[in-house]
């Protein structure tokens, strides 16, 4: 697993080359509070479990850009895209206008942001009311993939059409240039809650795995009711479709991990290493400290992925 002496952790997103893997992080000193001045920093692997840390990539004002607009850092996410590699995270995370800005690398070691290269809300539709009770932006953790040519973007957003404890959705946008984006309407999903935070997209044998997080207090009754007895509630769940554009269906309970886990992992991703795909995501603990966990091996099965039942958190062999 991974932790950074003397910080906070936050959400991190991964990027694999066959060689290593790359794990991107949110971090700050443990005098700062969480979500108020995220570092964005830097490790990698060759084995998901030892981490070599490389430091921090990117500051929260004033060091991020010379616009003082770019206040506190947040979550994002690592693509390859063309003949480079692309990052998107979200800036003024605890502002009225939060925004995505983009950088870009040859390597996944050395990144540069790019000039005039943001994106913000500006489609009808989607709202930007707050969530309780934790009031975050409605426009936040953008996830980026490339699909027929176009290089799309998943954030959590919130639908104004629907009621509080159930508006919580998808969105999507795309472009070809980082400059021009089509808002398109939310991925079709079940009414889950208020914030279906960090969306991770996977197609793998032909199917969409969607993989999002919601804290307890942010679920709707009905998905709240799925959810077996005894466990931490608060966790990643897995849908599944056929096709981008069509329903992405919830199974049971949509749970991904068996048990609760150790720190039962919040924020995760599926990261596929050595032909495998594993569950990798955040662990917050002020008794024992916030960590990266260990990889949770991953069953594609046609419910969506869910943990290899008795190997949460056991190093691949």
């Amino acid at each position: 697993m991974f932790s950074l002496p003397d910080h906070h952790l936050g959400d991190a997103w991964f990027a694999t080359t066959p060689e290593r893997a790359h794990l991107y992080f949110l971090h700050c000193p443990l005098g700062v509070p969480r979500h108020t001045r995220w570092s964005i920093g830097h490790a990698s692997s060759t084995d998901l479990v030892n981490w070599t840390h490389h430091g921090a990539l990117f500051h929260s004002h004033p060091a991020v850009t010379a616009d003082p607009a770019h206040s506190c850092l947040s979550t994002g996410s690592v693509v390859s895209y063309g003949d480079r590699y692309l990052m998107a995270f979200l800036a003024n995370h605890n502002e009225a206008d939060p925004r995505v800005l983009y950088a870009e690398s040859p390597d996944l070691f050395r990144w540069h942001l790019i000039p005039g290269a943001s994106c913000r809300l500006s489609a009808s539709g989607y709202t930007t009311r707050p969530s309780l009770p934790f009031k975050n932006p409605r426009w936040r953790d953008p996830f980026l993939f490339e699909h027929q040519g176009w290089l799309y973007q998943l954030m959590t957003a919130a639908d104004e059409r629907l009621a509080p404890d159930r508006d919580g959705v998808v969105g999507v946008m795309r472009t070809r240039d980082l400059l021009r984006w089509e808002f398109l309407p939310p991925l079709r999903t079940p009414p889950l809650g208020a914030d279906l935070e960090c969306p991770k997209l996977h197609r793998i044998d032909g199917r969409w795995h969607l993989l999002v997080s919601l804290f307890n207090v942010l679920q709707s009754p009905d998905f709240a009711a799925l959810q077996p007895p005894g466990l931490n509630s608060s966790t990643t769940f897995a849908l599944v479709a056929d096709a981008l554009d069509g329903d992405f269906r919830l199974t049971g309970s949509g749970r991904i991990l068996e048990t609760d886990t150790p720190g039962c992992p919040y924020a995760c991703d599926a990261v596929q290493h050595d032909g495998r795909w594993h569950l990798l995501g955040t662990c917050w603990s002020d008794r024992l400290g916030d960590t990266i966990c260990d990889p949770i091996p991953l069953h594609v099965t046609p419910a969506g992925l869910r943990s290899v039942p008795g190997t949460a958190g056991v190093p691949p062999g």
